[in-house]
């Protein structure tokens, strides 16, 4: 009886890794689409693509704070 509820946890578990396995591929394809559609986004925009000649300062405030 102890075997049967053994292999009956196993499989459930098999099951559960199964479908977040599925889940997570299916997200990975849903971000990497969003992605694609951003960038599609961005290019047809006619947006600058640096600011007004002002340089991104972002690594050296990191390293200012760190």
């Amino acid at each position: 009886m102890s075997n049967n509820v053994i292999d009956q946890f196993r499989q459930q578990e098999a099951d559960n890794i199964a479908l977040s396995v599925k889940s997570n591929r299916w997200s990975l394809v849903m971000v990497e689409v969003m992605i694609r559609e951003q960038e599609q986004k961005l290019v047809a925009s006619d947006l600058p693509v640096e600011g007004d000649g002002e340089q991104d300062n972002f690594w050296e405030e990191i390293a200012r704070l760190g």
